[in-house]
């Protein structure tokens, strides 16, 4: 199967092409752009560097969230244009697995900053098959997950993320067996995404039905469901 990705979930974005599971060519960008100036270019440079035709393309798959709002809706808002166009299959999936995805088997606890003291979470297992949900994807007050939710047991737990990075003191002060990866995989791949819905044998979204995993609502819905 020939496969497009698309991932602008967090500051970071990225577009891959692919055949079954080998990766024919990715681009990651992180420059002053927002993700609806950069994602087509991007789109129309990667299908080139893979010499792959946008209409040969069987499926395309997504970042559905959690992470940036806005970077959220540009991305699905392209890959299901595209899907609908091309008539391409249309695969979501959590950012937070993707990033789970980039590291070594094991426990993965993936992070992004969710301000407002909180962070986007969830509990992974890695194995060399594939990757199983422990606890899905959740917006919790970093002291509170750290405390209450991780597992008991003594096995080395990974974290992964720009929020890792940006937590790593208060993670080792509650955890201080805690594993780091290495921060050039901080940010989810476009090529993570298409990896994982094949891994597991996602099945394809409904264009029409596919909607953000926004995990809570904005500051605005929040302030205006407060009136």
């Amino acid at each position: 199967m020939l496969w497009l990705a698309i991932e602008s979930a967090t500051l970071v974005a990225s577009v891959a092409v692919g055949a079954d599971t080998n990766v024919m060519a990715e681009i990651t960008s992180r420059v002053a752009l927002t993700h609806s100036e950069r994602l087509l270019p991007m789109i129309d440079q990667v299908l080139g560097l893979a010499e792959v035709e946008l209409s040969s393309i069987d499926g395309i798959a997504v970042s559905a969230g959690p992470g940036s709002f806005t970077g959220l809706r540009i991305g699905l808002a392209t890959a299901k244009g595209l899907a609908h166009a091309q008539g391409s299959q249309l695969y979501a999936v959590s950012t937070l697995e993707a990033l789970s995805w980039q590291q070594p088997a094991g426990i993965i606890v993936p992070l992004l900053d969710a301000r407002r003291e909180q962070v986007y979470t969830g509990i992974y297992q890695r194995s060399g098959v594939g990757i199983a949900t422990l606890m899905p994807p959740a917006a919790l007050p970093l002291e509170e997950f750290l405390q209450s939710h991780l597992p008991k047991e003594d096995e080395a737990i990974r974290f992964v993320g720009e929020g890792a990075s940006l937590y790593r003191p208060q993670i080792l002060a509650q955890v201080p067996h805690a594993l780091f990866a290495n921060p050039q995989h901080d940010w989810p791949r476009a090529s993570s995404l298409a990896l994982v819905a094949l891994a597991d044998g996602r099945q394809p979204e409904t264009v029409g039905a596919l909607r953000p995993a926004y995990i809570r609502a904005s500051q605005a819905e929040q302030q205006l469901g407060g009136k």
